[in-house]
């Protein structure tokens, strides 16, 4: 690992020490999840703004237009990099709860932020479970607060979109919550997948695609739905 990579999570593990323990303690002391959410936010967008201009990384967003920042969503973003949550984080307009695998709540002080601010926790490698835990998360949302997920469940290694879960989706039709889907892209040039984490500078682009209603849709329609989003996803030449 270079030096200058070591200096950078060192840099990232301050910027958490420093940021998240207030947070944390907040979360904690609220029993709403609708306000763990605008607290998340606040965190999440802070803390990413903090990174990237460290890192000398800028955001372009488009489309945001398109979303009213009153209502709630499932937001369904590609994922080439552990540096896409970051950028989302940055452009959402709402109040948002992350749907992350369990591995990540093992982290310290970053995953008791995550497990204090109300995001939803999944075991991946067990479907019905997963479902029953974003189900279970969402019976409390209100206002509004959003969901973002990853669709394709885990980091694409060749920037190229992997297959789609169905959660992300089941989960849009049974609470009625529009699917916007957000394409995003520069971000493996940012930082590589499966590289030593080194964040380079240069650019990541976010873009939010018209909301697609699914009310009055049922199970039948989730390939069609899932056939939609993975169009707006995919890059043509990943990079």
């Amino acid at each position: 690992m270079k030096v200058k990579t070591v200096f950078q999570w060192i840099f990232v593990g301050v910027v958490t020490v420093a940021l998240c323990p207030p947070y944390i303690f907040l979360g904690y002391l609220q029993t709403g999840l609708a306000r763990k959410g605008r607290l998340f936010r606040s965190l999440a967008k802070t803390y990413s703004k903090i990174i990237y201009a460290a890192f000398l990384v800028r955001i372009v967003h488009r489309g945001f237009e398109q979303i009213d920042p009153q209502c709630p969503y499932v937001f369904m973003a590609n994922h080439t990099s552990i540096a896409d949550p970051f950028a989302v984080a940055i452009t959402l307009p709402q109040p948002f709860h992350f749907v992350f695998k369990k591995e990540l709540a093992r982290i310290p002080v970053f995953g008791w932020a995550l497990l204090s601010l109300g995001q939803i926790m999944v075991d991946r490698e067990h479907t019905e479970q997963a479902r029953a835990s974003l189900a279970e998360a969402i019976s409390g949302l209100s206002g509004n607060n959003s969901i973002l997920i990853f669709p394709e469940g885990k980091i694409s290694r060749d920037g190229r979109l992997r297959p789609l879960k169905k959660g992300g989706f089941h989960l849009a039709i049974e609470t009625g919550l529009p699917i916007v889907p957000v394409r995003i892209e520069g971000a493996r040039k940012i930082c590589p997948p499966g590289g030593s984490g080194h964040f380079h500078k240069g650019l990541i682009s976010v873009r939010a695609f018209p909301p697609l209603m699914v009310c009055g849709k049922t199970e039948t329609d989730i390939p069609a739905l899932m056939e939609k989003v993975r169009v707006c996803l995919t890059i043509d030449e990943p990079g």
